[in-house]
């Protein structure tokens, strides 16, 4: 898995792959690959699968713990205003679950890990976001203007890539449609370059960013990314709920993924600890190549 990550870091680093390559690789994985795949995990569950209310309930109930960690250990450590520490809270608890999680568990663990990690991206993708920009807002009082903006956000969110293909195929299931052969068999095609895709691009991401930086400023929220994260997960699906162990499983690594690049948008957005954030993803990625390995020996094979 991660020797694709070295693949693509090593063709951006020996300059073999551009910038403008990897941008290119980005938009195909994030625009047609990766709406493909996750199409395709949740038009094969069932209903019953796909509203899996505990799971869905342990994976906000977890990644919003972490989250509030990361504000109190932001308020602590690091200082600064209420939206700092609301960003880095962000920072700390949104795990890259749909660019790289659901490829991930994909190849580790089978076609069928798809779909729990799909339905934990759209929690966390949806849950987060209009928390964190509710929440950025109202600290923010003196930017009026962009209260509209919140609206605007919510949806584009519904409206991205990650989350329209989903509720397209839930609109499919439900309604009892089974779309022909030709057309899964394409939607497949498509899906099977996310994985090597994404993982490719990823690396690629990292061997162009100034990973210097910023370092000191975004380790702690790192280590409660990295450590903090999966550890509250396990307590949750492994202590407190009684869920399939498959997707218990997809649950933990998912909260044991490194701090997923959308969220730098967000601290562009706001001209907010833009640096921090981007050397926060850098280093967790980096730093995630052992503790994603760790976390899924510990949980053992499939």
């Amino acid at each position: 898995m991660f020797g694709l990550v070295l693949c693509g870091w090593v063709a951006g680093h020996m300059g073999l792959v551009g910038a403008g390559s990897s941008d290119a690789l980005n938009q195909f994985v994030y625009y047609f690959a990766l709406p493909a795949m996750l199409f395709a995990a949740v038009a094969r569950g069932s209903l019953a699968q796909i509203f899996d209310l505990p799971f869905l309930a342990g994976v906000v109930a977890a990644t919003l713990v972490c989250a509030a960690a990361g504000f109190a250990v932001s308020a602590w450590v690091s200082g600064g205003t209420a939206q700092e520490h609301t960003l880095r809270a962000l920072n700390a608890s949104f795990s890259n679950t749909g660019y790289l999680g659901i490829p991930l568990v994909t190849v580790a663990y089978g076609a069928e890990a798809a779909l729990p990690a799909a339905m934990a991206a759209v929690a966390t993708n949806v849950m987060l976001f209009a928390a964190g920009l509710t929440l950025l807002e109202l600290f923010d009082r003196r930017h009026a203007e962009r209260g509209k903006g919140i609206l605007v956000a919510l949806l584009a969110t519904a409206r991205s890539p990650l989350i329209w293909p989903i509720a397209l195929a839930i609109v499919l299931v439900a309604l009892g449609v089974v779309l022909p052969s030709p057309v899964m068999r394409f939607v497949d095609l498509l899906a099977a370059a996310a994985g090597p895709g994404a993982l490719f691009a990823l690396g690629l991401f990292v061997s162009c960013q100034p990973v210097r930086a910023g370092m000191a400023a975004a380790w702690p929220g790192v280590a409660v990314k990295l450590v903090l994260h999966p550890l509250i997960a396990a307590a949750v699906f492994y202590g407190a709920l009684a869920v399939d162990p498959l997707w218990a499983k997809v649950a933990v690594v998912g909260a044991s993924l490194p701090l997923g690049a959308t969220a730098f948008v967000l601290a562009q957005r706001y001209k907010l600890l833009e640096t921090e954030t981007s050397c926060s993803a850098v280093l967790s990625t980096a730093l995630s190549v052992a503790t994603v390995s760790l976390v899924m020996s510990a949980l053992g094979a499939r």
